[in-house]
Parts: structure tokens; sequence; C-alpha cells
């Protein structure tokens, strides 16, 4: 008896046939042992992931560079011969140059600097009289208008010393803290920062090699892969670089106007670049109260030019540099990326900064993938979507 061809009607053609039906036909081939496997591939990387789990951070972080760095670590291959020990090492040397020995030189003179502004803010707090200085010529005017627009607040009835004294004491806990902590956990701090190297030197060794084996078992069609790594990589790279180089600028920018008046630029400048990265209010959040300060005190004069200062060179950087920056944020609007800034912030800490923006765009391009496969279902994209 001749055998009866396999009946594949229900299958698409072979050569229409796209990566997920290839799958969905191999599974339906393999029966119960498809299934099996990929318990134990799901098994397996559940393990993997609880191994990696107290460096996925580093991992995470260390990708990301590399994905940077990559573009010059190809040019440096090239000069090189091909030769990929050599050029990644090179790569590696300008990174600890240009990176890590400032960074570790200005923390240095940072967290002293720090202390110092603590004190001389509990020392202001605790020799000022708040009563006579709220009654002082050039503050009442103020006062008068601040009544006049709002009249529930009474900023004479209002206790400043206690309330400035407890958000003093606060913010100098808080940071008093978190340098004990830091210089506590350098052992740890290094060994991280050292597996961080360690992992980019591989990554840009071996990374073309990593990213083909990956999508070598991802069974989305190789143009949507290349859809979302080519996203992914350009949000990364505009979020560093249009996030924190800003954040530099503005910080550097902004140090210099408050040395000029007198105010201790290396701690508030680096609290200025932090504070550049929240959305809308950024630099404000410094340079506002140390406006208030100065005309507090009598300097109208520094008090006006800070202003001038940070709501002219400080916020054109943000206003104009940013926007240059981040146009390869691939197509994703500013303002969400602000808000998944904040959502990150709120879900991650800091490291949100960069993840809340690459977890945006990842949920684009799957909604982009999304529309593409199931054009047929949802119809023709209106116009006003497109």
């Amino acid at each position: 008896m001749s055998e009866q061809p396999e009946n594949t009607d229900h299958f698409p053609a072979e050569e229409n046939k796209t990566p997920l039906e290839q799958l969905r036909r191999s599974f339906s081939r393999q029966g119960l042992y498809g299934y099996f496997l990929i318990v134990l591939l799901l098994l397996a990387l559940y393990l993997m992931y609880g191994l990696i789990r107290p460096f996925l951070h580093t991992v995470i972080l260390s990708i990301v560079v590399a994905a940077c760095f990559s573009p010059l670590y190809t040019r440096v291959l090239n000069r090189f011969g091909n030769r990929e020990i050599p050029a990644a090492a090179a790569v590696m040397g300008v990174l600890v140059i240009c990176f890590a020995l400032p960074v570790a030189v200005f923390l240095s003179g940072l967290i002293p600097q720090t202390l110092d502004s603590i004190r001389a803010v509990n020392h202001w707090l605790g020799v000022t009289d708040f009563d006579s200085l709220l009654q002082q010529t050039h503050i009442e005017p103020a006062i008068a208008w601040l009544q006049a627009k709002l009249p529930f607040v009474d900023p004479v009835e209002l206790d400043l010393k206690h309330n400035i004294t407890l958000l003093s004491k606060t913010v100098g806990q808080n940071v008093i803290s978190f340098a004990t902590t830091a210089l506590g956990d350098t052992v740890t701090f290094f060994f991280h920062f050292l597996l961080m190297l360690l992992i980019i030197f591989f990554l840009l060794k071996d990374g073309k090699k990593m990213l083909a084996a990956v999508k070598y078992l991802c069974p989305m069609r190789e143009e949507q892969e290349d859809h979302i790594i080519n996203t992914l990589r350009q949000v990364s790279r505009s979020v560093l670089v249009g996030g924190l180089l800003v954040a530099v600028l503005q910080g550097i920018v902004g140090g210099l106007g408050l040395a000029f008046v007198g105010i201790p630029a290396l701690f508030w400048g680096t609290v200025m670049g932090f504070c550049s990265l929240i959305p809308v209010i950024g630099t404000g959040l410094v340079w506002i109260p140390a406006s208030l300060y100065l005309l507090i005190m009598g300097e109208w004069q520094n008090a006006l030019f800070l202003t001038l200062w940070c709501a002219l060179p400080v916020a054109a950087i943000d206003s104009f540099l940013r926007p240059y920056f981040m146009r390869d944020s691939a197509g994703v609007s500013v303002f969400f990326i602000f808000m998944s800034i904040l959502g990150g912030i709120k879900a991650f800490g800091m490291l949100g900064i960069l993840y809340g923006p690459l977890i945006l765009s990842f949920t684009m391009v799957m909604l982009t993938i999304y529309g593409e496969e199931f054009s047929d279902v949802l119809g023709d994209k209106p116009a006003s979507a497109k």
C-alpha cells in the first residue's frame, strides 16, 4: 500500500509562511515533545535570570553603554586591522580615561563641599531672626503682593524657621546617609564597576555574534527584529547624550552663575544638573529658592543676575540642545519620553531615567508590529494616525 501524502491544506504555502506560522507548524508536527522542550527552555531561562538578577542593572547599563560605543569600536577595529581584543581594550581605555577618572575626581571634591554646604545652611538658620527678616523694607512689598494674590497665605504667621530647619535637617540626613552608604559600599561599588567594564569589553568584542545568536533564536521576521534593535539603540543614545549631556552642561553653566553670586557651585551645580532631568520645572528647583534667598538677604543685584542667568543661558541649553540631541529618539514624542522618565524614576529610582524611555520605545515598536501583523483585521489605518 502506498503512503498517503501529509495533508497540509490547513497550513499556508511554504513560501508565504511567516516565522510565527512556521513555528506553529513545527509544534503541530512535534506534538508533546515540542511543548515539553519549551517548558524546559523557560525553566532554564528562569534559573538563568536568578543567577544574573543581583547584577541585572549592571548588565543592562553595560549593554546600553556598549551600544553607544559600538560605532567607535568599529572605527578602532578597522584601525587595528580587525584585531578584536586590542580594539576593545583601546575603547575601554578611552572610556576609563574620559569618564571614570573625571567622575572620581569630581566626587572627591563634591563630598566635602556637600558637608560644608549643610553646615553653612544650619549656621544661617541658627543666627537668623526670621521675624525681623520679614519686616525689612525690601521684603514688605513682596509680602503685601503675596497676600493680595493669595489671601489664604500669611507669610508672617508661617513658621519659616521651623519649616526650613526641618527641610535642611531632612536633606542633610539624607545626604550624609547617602555618603555613608556610598563609602561603606565602596568595595561593592568597585566590584560592580569592574564587572560592568568586563561586560562592556566582551560585548564590544563579541556583541555582533551574540546579537546574531539572539536573532536566530527569535521567531520574528528579520526586519521586525532589526526594527526593535535599532529603535532601542537610538533611544539609548538619545537618552544618554540628550539627557545626561544636557544635565552636565546645565549643571556646569548653572554652577558658574551660582559661583558668581557666592553660592557653593560644586554641590548646588550638581543638584541643578540632577534637577534638570525632571521635566517642566527642572533647574528651577535650585535657582528659584537661591534667588529668593539672595533677595531676602538684600542682595537684589545678585538675585536679579542669577534669575536672568538661569532663565536665559541655562534654559537655552534645555530648549535648544535637548531637542537637538534627542532628535533620533525613534519618532517618540518628547512629551511621552518625559512622562516615561517620571514614571521610570518612580518605579526604578534614578535608573528610571534610562529604563522609562526604553520601556516606552519597546512598547511603541511592539504596537507598530502588532498593527502590521493584524492589519487585515484592524483595517486601514486612519489618516489622522499616520
